[in-house]
Formats: C-alpha cells, structure tokens, sequence
C-alpha cells in the first residue's frame, strides 16, 4: 500500500491522484484503505511522515560527518539508492510534495518537510565548498549536477529494465566527471 502510494502521489500530485488509483496500484479494497487513513490527506501526511524519517535514517546511516563536498554528494546519492531499493518513488514524492507547498497539509506534513529541509541543510553546512578552477561558478556547477542527476534518474526509473545499482554508478561517474571538469 505505501509504495502504491508513493508512485501514485509522485507521479500525478496531490490534486490528480485518486485514491482509486492508489487501491487499483494496491491490489486492495477502498474499504481497507480507509480503515487505515480517513481520507487522501490523511495517507497524503502519514506517507510524508514516514518518507522523511526514513529519508533522514538513511541520510545519517551513509553521510555521517562527511565534509568534502564531492565525497559528500556521493553519499547523499547512495543513501537515495538505498531507499530507492525498497521505495522506488519515495525520494520524488518528497521532492513533489516541497514543490506543491499545500496550505491544507496537516501540521505532521508541514513539520515533516521542515525536518527533511533542516537536515539537508545541516549535513550541507558540513561540506567545505570545492577549490574550483578559473571561471567556475559554484551556483552552476551546482545546478548542473542537480540537472543531471534529476534527468538520469527520471530516464532510468521510468524504464522497464531499471536497476538501482547501475543508476547509482552511472549518478558516481557523473559527479567524478564534473569533480574532473570542476575542481583543482
């Protein structure tokens, strides 16, 4: 139920999901479903709940006190992986959900997205910025990535052959790439 869920929030919204898509993706009864939430909203905060503490256990798991910014952005990528194996969608629902800013989310959502951006920035303010060279603006090499990284995992998720190992190397050989092209 929560991966239906996930996928179904990730790729359609808050407002275009349907809870008859989400029991349809389920394989379970709409009955059973409100048994356990009283409505879309209701599975729309617990789902961002559980999303962000699973989110953030994994983030400590595997970023711990790294500070070197390429080193750390390697780590940020394979705690993503590692919750990509067992919640396929789980990291763009997030995304989605930060980006859709709902007035109407309950308190729990609100403070979920709170606690998941007050993390990022923390083990962000960890990471000493990179020597770059000549003409290398960090603001775009760090939009580049994110670009990157974003497009490379939208076009593996979305094949049939999807393999979170492979996503994860290929993310790796892309940021040791910009590291090569970047940094001193």
């Amino acid at each position: 139920m929560i991966n239906a869920s996930l996928k179904v929030f990730a790729i359609n919204g808050y407002k275009h999901a349907s809870t008859d898509d989400i029991v349809k993706e389920a394989g379970i009864s709409k009955g059973l479903l409100f048994h356990y939430f009283i409505n879309k909203m209701g599975l729309y905060s617990f789902l961002l709940d559980y999303s962000v503490r699973y989110m953030n256990f994994e983030f400590s798991r595997t970023i711990g006190e790294e500070s070197d910014y390429f080193a750390y952005l390697e780590k940020l990528e394979t705690a993503k992986l590692n919750v990509l194996r067992n919640y396929p969608y789980m990291n763009e629902f997030i995304e989605n959900c930060i980006a859709e800013n709902r007035d109407d989310l309950e308190d729990s959502g609100k403070e979920a997205i709170r606690t998941y951006k007050d993390t990022l920035k923390g083990y962000r303010a960890k990471v000493v910025p990179p020597s770059l060279k000549a003409g290398v603006d960090l603001e775009q090499l760090e939009n580049m990535i994110n670009y990157t990284i974003k497009g490379i995992t939208a076009e593996s998720v979305d094949s049939d052959a999807f393999r979170p190992e492979q996503l994860n190397r290929k993310i790796i050989e892309y940021l040791q790439a910009f590291k090569k092209l970047a940094a001193i």
